[in-house]
């Protein structure tokens, strides 16, 4: 069962922190209220936490947490941290235990190596506590003399807002949810959670009984975005019934335009039929409407619309001109590749013309061709974040699909990708 807002308070703290290193609940303002509303069990659960089965590394979230709590509880989880890893927010926390700290860091210096004693030193230090043991270690330490200046200065714990690096609201990360557990959101009662899991399910291979629970929602959620979400989750359905409704639904000018234009989105394969086709061109004509009519115009790969994609490669519109690179790049319209390269040079719109470079680039969509493309986009780009070069492996692998190949370059990604985090 995912946890929701409403659990919290019945779920042990340990819980909770669990599931934010699965990416099950989120690390955001409610979750922290409940939390720092239990210091005690929250300070205990801290101490005894475990890095075993962490997907996310919640290292920061908890330094925040004990940074707030100031309870010397925590110290055990501090020391774990100081083994590994040290940095500001490590020694602000334990500079905001104060004195509790000096005795487990008098009593860790010995037995350290090197380098974590050089740590010891500037965590005492920090702590801004006066006592004549610290002074004496800093005084006789080989590299005691930069840590002592921050000793004798005296360091007051900076002033330190628990919420400022964390959403009011937020949401569990998709991918550490299963399909089912994300349908069971669906009858959340935060509208937030049940738009998030329709969201989540666009391109998942659902079942029919699972069909059933999307196509439910759609037709009855008091939520218009909701709805909306779950339409275009439904979007390369075959189910006469629900293809049957979604057609009566975009006919229907009494429904609401958020509402028409995800059925649109969903029916982008259909442009052919007149209905679908004629809609796309009566929402273009509706600037309010105009982003998702495009969307819908390049999920066709109907070339009847390149005109319309070249339109708005230089628009104002930030959305529209990603949603025209989109376009050009599913169509390859190699034409427009000067366009495409000076925009990857636009922090607004770098991913969507990456991804359309790599899709519209003339060659054979060999892997051995794509490889060498790969080395030629990130070259045009300048070098590719990670996000930058899941997407270009996500266009490469499109391209494979495109000729009835397998995948490669997403997979691979993910694994050099996974064996440089274990590396690290």
């Amino acid at each position: 069962m995912i946890l929701t807002p409403q659990e919290y308070s019945a779920t042990p703290a340990a819980t909770l922190l669990s599931e934010v290193a699965r990416g099950r609940v989120p690390f955001d303002h409610v979750l922290i209220k409940d939390l720092i509303g239990r210091p005690e069990e929250t300070a205990l659960a801290i101490a005894q936490v475990s890095p075993e089965g962490w997907i996310f590394d919640i290292t920061d979230e908890l330094l925040d947490l004990c940074r707030h709590l100031r309870d010397a509880r925590v110290l055990p989880f501090l020391m774990k941290v100081l083994d590994d890893s040290a940095d500001e927010a490590l020694f602000e926390a334990f500079a905001s235990l104060g004195a509790a700290a000096v005795d487990p860091l008098l009593a860790a210096y010995p037995e350290s190596s090197d380098e974590i004693k050089d740590e010891i030193l500037f965590a005492l230090a920090a702590l801004g506590t006066k006592d004549e043991r610290i002074e004496a270690l800093l005084k006789s330490a080989p590299d005691g003399d930069i840590p002592l200046g921050l000793y004798n200065e005296g360091h007051t714990p900076k002033e330190f807002d628990v919420f400022a690096d964390s959403e009011a609201e937020g949401l569990p990360v998709a991918e550490a949810l299963s399909v089912e557990e994300r349908l069971e959101l669906l009858g959340s009662p935060l509208e937030r959670y049940r738009g998030f899991a329709a969201a989540s399910l666009y391109r998942e291979e659902l079942n029919a009984g699972q069909q059933d629970r999307l196509f439910a929602t759609a037709r009855q959620d008091a939520s218009i975005a909701v709805r909306a979400h779950c339409w275009e989750a439904l979007e390369g359905t075959d189910r006469t019934d629900i293809l049957a409704e979604m057609m009566d639904r975009l006919a229907d000018e009494k429904r609401p335009d958020q509402e028409r234009t995800s059925i649109l989105v969903a029916l982008a394969s259909k442009s052919d039929e007149e209905a679908v086709h004629d809609a796309m061109l009566a929402f273009y004509g509706q600037p309010g409407n105009r982003a998702k009519a495009l969307e819908a115009m390049w999920r066709s790969l109907d070339p009847e619309f390149t005109e319309n994609f070249r339109q708005h490669l230089d628009d104002t519109d930030v959305e529209l001109r990603r949603l025209a690179l989109r376009g050009v790049g599913a169509l390859r319209v190699t034409a427009e590749l000067g366009r495409i390269r000076k925009a990857i040079q636009d922090e607004d719109v770098r991913e969507d013309a990456i991804f359309a470079y790599a899709l519209a680039s003339p060659g054979k969509s060999s892997v051995a061709f794509l490889r060498s493309l790969q080395k030629k986009v990130e070259k045009e780009a300048g070098g590719l974040s990670h996000d930058e070069e899941e997407v270009l492996c996500l266009a490469l692998d499109e391209r494979l699909r495109s000729e009835g190949k397998e995948p490669v370059f997403m997979e691979e990604h993910l694994r050099d990708h996974h064996h440089h985090h274990e590396e690290e």
